[in-house]
């Protein structure tokens, strides 16, 4: 039975109904793909104590475009591999495929610190919904979307922006077909289990882990994460203690004020300005957080 259960989790997948493609594991064309050189050497010295420094060519952040196949977290694993420790993000556009791939590229981003980017869902006024990412090609006419095993991905990064799309695993492996009912509500309980260790150790919240299980792997749930939930609650008040915080209060009052340039009194001004600066200041703390433990880390 064990060796039962193996064989049909190896062929366990999460998709979405879109056309299929290989993935495509890259350093993101976009903007932020490599660094801009050349930057002040103190930045650098906190980056990275170590003394290594980036180049033109160096990667800043990776893509990954498409189904996740077998064989596609040896890909991510070289990429970063090749870039370490200077590859701090990456921006994830899928429709979701091989679950046990997908959770070996979460446990990766989350040993080595990794930011990772979803397309976000958008729902116009007249109740038409699209996803935009910038820089991400399919997501020019809407295409784009993390889902699925993508969603397992993103939840390993130690801190993770967009929306993405839950629902359970399925398999369609001969030989869970051929089980009967209760062999096969044994197997795939294995499976869920091996998926809701891995949530549960990247610190998802339940309620979020429970609406994936309880969404049919024909169905589709899209999950939106707020400002508190982007970082893993431990990692977070990890930074926090470092970097400090910068509360939701804080943070829609920044908003507020933002938008008032035009009218705003010397005291909203400077209200704002201050906070602006306390918000830029955490940002640079945490990208120097991460980088340098990143920097102390050895190459996959």
């Amino acid at each position: 039975m064990r060796l039962l259960v193996l064989m049909v989790m190896s062929s366990v997948s999460m998709w979405t109904s879109v056309s299929a493609r290989a993935a495509e594991i890259r350093c993101d064309p976009g903007i932020s793909g490599h660094f801009t050189l050349p930057q002040d050497e103190t930045l650098y010295s906190r980056r990275w104590p170590s003394g290594v420094r980036p180049t033109g060519s160096t990667c800043a952040s990776g893509l990954l475009s498409g189904p996740i196949e077998e064989g596609d977290y040896e890909k991510v694993r070289a990429l970063y591999r090749q870039n370490h420790p200077f590859l701090g993000s990456f921006t994830l556009s899928s429709p979701g495929g091989n679950v046990m791939e997908a959770l070996k590229i979460g446990q990766l981003f989350r040993r080595y610190l990794i930011i990772a980017f979803a397309p976000v869902r958008i729902t116009s006024a007249d109740g038409h919904e699209r996803f935009a990412m910038p820089g991400v090609p399919e997501c020019e006419s809407g295409r784009c979307i993390c889902a699925s095993a993508c969603a397992l991905i993103w939840f390993g990064a130690v801190d993770h922006w967009g929306t993405v799309g839950l629902h359970r695993p399925h398999t369609d492996d001969p030989s869970f077909k051929s089980l009967d009912p209760p062999a096969a509500a044994k197997a795939y309980r294995r499976i869920l289990d091996s998926v809701r260790q891995y949530l549960d150790e990247m610190e998802v919240p339940k309620p979020m882990i429970e609406a994936m299980v309880a969404t049919g792997s024909a169905d589709i749930r899209w999950v939106t994460i707020a400002s508190d939930l982007s970082r893993p609650p431990s990692l977070a008040e990890w930074e926090d203690a470092t970097c400090g915080s910068f509360s939701d209060k804080e943070r829609t009052l920044l908003a507020q004020l933002q938008k008032r340039r035009s009218d705003a009194t010397k005291r909203e001004q400077s209200l704002r300005d201050k906070l602006q600066n306390k918000q830029s200041q955490r940002i640079r703390c945490q990208v120097e957080l991460l980088s340098s433990r990143r920097d102390k880390l050895p190459p996959p």
